[in-house]
């Protein structure tokens, strides 16, 4: 694969320090040197903790973001970083979707690296004091905790002193109870996420060297997947995956690609395994 991309630079916009786990990547896989920019708001575009609703889809965020640090640098390519939270199969465990958006304003592609991992995300209401003590105990180091008191929210805290220090500040030595303790999902403040956006960062370098075969354009990658591989015992086609397929959105150019093995296990076979 052709990198097209060595010694050339790309704008992005973020208010949270995600350029620490992008940049590192990007310049590994693409040799791209990352230049930021803090020179719009972007919790105008929503807020984790919902004091702004956020009004557009994920994707559509990154890629609002990406053209934004475009417009706000002058330069023809930008990145956008947007992050969001689900349920995941049947209600178990929380999962993380870190979307990062490529936007080439000059020659109008938009390529989208993804990961989609479980977070650990807890919240807890507190109703005295030991309660509090043992969800501050059981919080990964550098993750950030949001405090909701009477009113008060304060962002970002760390460890123990911090909380205590915010309590202090807003009601000296008498509490009230209950009180909410969650984890701060904002990147800056959640190494999880940080390293979800690493991932996604790898996955959009991997999708930048692709090129459609036709058109050249990069991000010609194989997100369709075709299901019916035949059994091992019978024959019959089954629910594992056959191929995988490229469609460029583009010129419409598509490629089919086979998976390696030849013959699914009979588990998955709604014959042999009905």
């Amino acid at each position: 694969m052709v990198n097209r991309f060595q010694h050339t630079k790309f704008a992005l916009l973020t208010l949270h320090g995600k350029e620490q786990a992008i940049a590192p990547v990007l310049w590994e896989k693409l040799n791209v040197t990352i230049v930021t920019t803090d020179a719009y708001d972007t919790d105008t575009l929503g807020t984790f903790i919902g004091e702004i609703e956020r009004r557009l889809s994920p994707i559509d965020c990154a890629k609002k973001k990406a053209e934004l640090a475009c417009s706000l640098t002058g330069m023809p390519i930008g990145l956008g970083s947007e992050g969001s939270f689900s349920p995941g199969y049947f209600g178990l465990m929380t999962f993380n979707e870190e979307l990062l958006a490529c936007v080439n304003t000059e020659e109008q592609w938009v390529v989208v690296g993804r990961s989609y991992q479980p977070c650990a995300v807890r919240e807890q209401h507190c109703q005295n004091a030991d309660e509090l003590a043992a969800f501050i105990s059981k919080t990964p180091l550098n993750q950030g905790l949001i405090l909701k008191a009477q009113g008060h929210i304060g962002k970002g805290l760390v460890g123990e002193s911090a909380i205590h220090g915010q309590l202090y500040q807003w009601f000296g030595n008498t509490l009230p109870w209950p009180m909410t303790i969650s984890y701060d999902l904002r990147a800056h403040h959640c190494p999880e996420r940080r390293e979800r956006i690493a991932q996604a960062a790898e996955n959009l370098a991997e999708r930048l060297l692709s090129a459609c075969p036709n058109c050249d354009r990069p991000g010609f990658w194989p997100d369709e997947v075709r299901f019916g591989l035949p059994c091992k015992w019978c024959s019959s086609p089954t629910n594992a995956i056959i191929e995988r397929v490229a469609l460029c959105p583009y010129c419409q150019f598509q490629e089919a690609f086979s998976v390696a093995e030849a013959f699914a296990e009979p588990s998955d076979c709604p014959r042999c395994n009905p």
